[in-house]
Parts: C-alpha cells; structure tokens; sequence
C-alpha cells in the first residue's frame, strides 16, 4: 500500500504544508519521504526526542544541507564540538552582549529610519520596503559589517536560504548559494584582517576575543558560523515582523489590546512565533537503527524534525491553529528545542517585537492595501510573499 510520504513532493509542501502537515501527525506521524530521501518527523514529542538525543541523531549529517549551503558550523556538529562555537559566540547575542546594548540603544531609532524612508509615501510592501531592511541592518551592526549596507547583507541571505531550502538538490539553486557563500566568505575575510580587537565594540570583535576551551576560533569557524547567522538570523525576523504585522492588522481586538498594553507585544510576539514558525526544520542522521513513532528508521537515514509541525501539534497545545495571545502552555519550538537551540533567538525577537511594534505606534491607520491578500509561501522559510499595507498619517519618533 502506498503510503502518505510517498505520494509527497517538496513542492506540495513549499505550497501548502499546514494541511500536509496535520495529516502526517494524524497518519504518519514519522514518514519516509522518498522525494527528498529523509524522514519527516511532525509529532512534539518526537521532534523533541530528537532534538534532545543527539547520541541517537546527530547533526553531523551526511549529506549535510547545512555544510553545504554554510561550511561546516556548530549546528552540523554534536556536543562537545558543536559547544565550543557557541559557548564563544553566544554571549554576544544575549541582553549583557553587543547585541543587547544595540536592542537598546539603537534598535528603535533605526525602526524609526525606516519608517521614515516609507512614511511620506503612504503605502509600502511591508516585507520588502521594511522588515528585509530592519532585519538586515540589524544584524550586519552587530556583527560589525554595516558599511557593506543592508541591501548587500539582504542579498546574501536570500542566496543562502536558497540553497538550504533545496532539499532535492536542485543544481540551479545550489548555484544561487554557492555565490552568495563564496562572496560572503571573501568579504568576511577582508574585515577580520582589519578587526581590532582590544577596541572594536562589535560581534566579529567578540569571535575574535574568545578563548573557548582549545584555543581561539579559528577563521573557518568564524566565517561559517556568520554563514549561518546570516541566513537564519535575517529570514526569521523578516517573516517575523510580517507575520506578527498581518496577524494585528487582521485581528481589531487583539490590536486594541496592544494599543491599550504595550507590555502585551511580548506574549503576541511569541505566539505568531509559535503559530507560524518561520523556520520550519532541523535536520539530523540516525546513528544507529531504531523506532520512533512507529516507524523504523534505519541508521544512516536522514531524519528532519518538522518544528512548525511540533508547535501545530493538537497533542500538546489546545487549538493550535488559533492566536492566543493569553496562551499559557509553555515555550514553543520555533528556535528548536535542544544543544543546538538558535544562538541568535534573543536578538531576532527584540527586532521582531520593536520592529513590529513601531510600526502600530507610528502609521496610524495601518491596513492592508486594498486588493492585497496576503499569501503565505515556504516550508523551510515561510512568511507572506509581500505585505502591501497603507496608512492614513504618521507620528514623529
């Protein structure tokens, strides 16, 4: 007998993974999909299990999208070699780090810049005209590579995301990632011959800095764990502010809450996080053969724990598909759940969070266009395609 994974293409669920998604945790809840040569794994608890047992599922994937899109980086390795990046890089990612005095000393006035640059235009692609240029800009001034400007950082990460989204192997889209990886890699060469670090106030200088346990980061790891930062750490907030905008826009109550609670843009945040997802998996290699959901997976099989799956689960959350802002079932997946947790997930919600949050504050009348129709496209990366929005004035900074 046929079964569910078999019938499945990566174009069916780049279309519409939410439906194929709810019959695989019904169905198949641990699938084998010949179409992309892995296994899909949508249940909470099982994706879980996964993510947490990486003596039975490791990163060090072979094939490995991720080493191929990025260089090998700390989440195509296993504790205690995938710990000894990020014990290095993380503390520039938390509120104490470079990112936490940007989140608090810069983050809001650059919203404001590029609300600026939009606001006398009355409407805008909220995706393209702002989310993309906030996230990008962002990012690149931690780091400490925002002289190359926001476009060219942009233009990075959407080649790289090609790549990492080719789970069939495409060699036109592989291409697409090996420009942007190589182009990336030579510029991010240039900077560390250049990076100060007794004075430098910037993440690279931090990379730099560092003395985790076996000396200094070399450069490969530098440069490929940026690789990774670039492409996770600006797609996910790009589809965060338009998915937290188009969920307010849509929702009068929950906006008037907002209005009347700003404190509340935390818990929406994290549950348009939740409900959407934006990154959509993690990839491991079993180690040996086991059983998991009643599938057995075989060593050496490529297994994919589906984390907009787990935080869709109706096992584990009560009507997972609504927006509940008062929702109080715990944390959610969307930075994956284990040792190799986002590094970057503290800044990526300040930016989702304020970024979002200006928006409301300052274009009064905030709407969707009126023939716009927001369209939701991805499996790996998912968020609206554009979000054309007008507004009726706007309030100064």
């Amino acid at each position: 007998m046929t079964t569910l994974g078999e019938t499945l293409a990566l174009a069916d669920l780049e279309r519409d993974p939410e439906t194929i998604l709810a019959r695989l945790r019904a169905e198949e809840p641990v699938s084998w999909i010949p179409s992309m040569n892995m296994w899909l794994v949508t249940r909470w608890d099982d994706v879980e299990f996964v993510d947490n047992h990486p003596e039975l599922f490791s990163a060090r994937t072979d094939p490995s999208f991720l080493a191929r899109a990025l260089g090998r980086n700390m989440l195509t390795l296993d504790p205690p070699e995938s710990t000894r990046a990020r014990t290095a890089m993380l503390p520039s990612f938390q509120p104490r780090g470079v990112s936490g005095r940007f989140a608090a000393g810069e983050l809001p006035a650059l919203a404001d810049t590029f609300i600026d640059a939009i606001a006398d235009r009355g409407e805008a692609d909220l995706m393209a005209d702002y989310a993309a240029p906030l996230a990008s800009a962002s990012l690149a001034r931690v780091l400490g590579i925002d002289r190359e400007g926001w476009e060219k950082v942009w233009e990075w990460c959407r080649g790289l995301c090609t790549d990492l989204a080719n789970f069939e192997d495409d060699p036109e889209l592989k291409a697409v990632g090996d420009r942007a990886r190589e182009d990336l890699g030579a510029v991010l060469d240039r900077y560390l011959d250049r990076i100060d670090p007794d004075s430098d106030d910037c993440a690279l200088a931090d990379f730099v800095r560092a003395r985790p346990e076996g000396g200094p980061l070399t450069r490969d790891e530098i440069i490929n764990n940026v690789r990774l930062m670039i492409s996770g750490g600006i797609n996910e907030p790009v589809d965060g502010i338009g998915l937290l905008a188009m969920t307010v826009i849509g929702d009068p109550e929950l906006r008037a809450r907002l209005a009347g609670n700003p404190s509340l843009w935390r818990r929406a945040t994290e549950e348009a996080l939740r409900l959407y997802t934006p990154v959509g998996t993690i990839t491991r290699q079993a180690s040996g053969d086991i059983v998991l959901g009643g599938s057995s997976i075989h060593a050496g099989d490529l297994v994919s724990g589906v984390l907009r799956s787990a935080n869709l689960d109706e096992s584990h959350w009560t009507d997972p598909t609504r927006f509940d802002i008062d929702r109080r079932e715990g944390g959610h997946a969307a930075f994956a759940l284990g040792d190799h947790r986002c590094l970057g997930e503290w800044l990526g919600r300040q930016e989702v969070r304020v970024g979002t949050q200006r928006l409301f504050e300052r274009l009064e009348g905030l709407r969707l266009a009126p023939d716009e129709d927001p369209v939701l496209t991805g499996f790996e990366f998912r968020g609206p395609t554009s979000l054309r929005v007008v507004w009726d004035s706007v309030v100064g900074p």
